[in-house]
């Protein structure tokens, strides 16, 4: 009997050993648990205030009006094709009026390309009103007088547009101006060609009306 009841004062007194054990292993987990949780917080505001990898590229105040002003002067010269082309329609010259009537939708995709880019890059673009486009011509000649003038100072604001981004240190931009910069060479030729041959119909009478057919059945495609 005696030894009975000293084995189950020495189980109790083990057990009463043992509690003290759980409650600091049950206090060490807590203490565990909340160090994890403040370091998840500290974790979660650490990426809250990192930029996303998504964000986009910032684009300087400047190249933002150059980039609204090109989609103006593009939609400006799409008007102004398209005129010139009324025009020789209205003086019988259809083939004429063909090129320029595709020259008018290219100006105007030109712009569209521009928009989409800015899109792209988070630019945001105001439509600017347009001024009404030259509608009455003297003669032939000075219509493509007037249109290669128009490309030569399209091809002087482009220029103006590229050195300021390249100030700006705009990689990306500077990559999709030169598009553009090939193209004006090719239509600044191309104005010429046409220019000095309609020039020479007061040496070559009828050469006017041969271009006119020349252009209606190559349209811009111009030797």
């Amino acid at each position: 009997m005696m030894n009975t009841l000293r084995t189950s004062l020495v189980f109790l007194h083990g057990v009463a050993a043992f509690a003290p054990s759980t409650k600091n292993i049950m206090a060490a987990r807590r203490a565990n648990i909340g160090s994890t949780c403040s370091l998840f917080a500290a974790t979660s505001r650490s990426y809250s205030a990192t930029p996303s990898i998504a964000s986009k590229t910032l684009t300087r105040p400047e190249l933002i009006e150059c980039m609204n002003d090109q989609v103006t002067r593009e939609l400006m010269a799409s008007q102004t094709y398209l005129s010139a082309s009324l025009w020789m329609e209205r003086n019988e010259l259809v083939g004429m009026a063909t090129y320029m009537r595709d020259e008018s939708d290219e100006e105007r995709s030109h712009a569209m390309g521009f928009i989409d880019f800015c899109n792209k890059r988070d630019i945001p673009i105001t439509l600017q009103a347009l001024d009404a486009p030259k509608a009455s011509w003297e003669s032939v000649e000075q219509v493509w007088q007037d249109l290669l003038q128009a490309e030569e100072e399209n091809t002087q604001a482009l220029l103006q547009f590229a050195s300021t981004a390249q100030k700006c240190e705009d990689h990306a931009i500077s990559a999709f101006l030169q598009p553009y910069h090939l193209e004006q060479v090719e239509s600044e030729d191309h104005l010429g060609t046409i220019l000095a041959k309609v020039r020479d119909e007061e040496k070559t009478p009828g050469l006017l009306r041969q271009l006119d057919g020349e252009l209606g059945a190559h349209k811009s495609k111009i030797e």
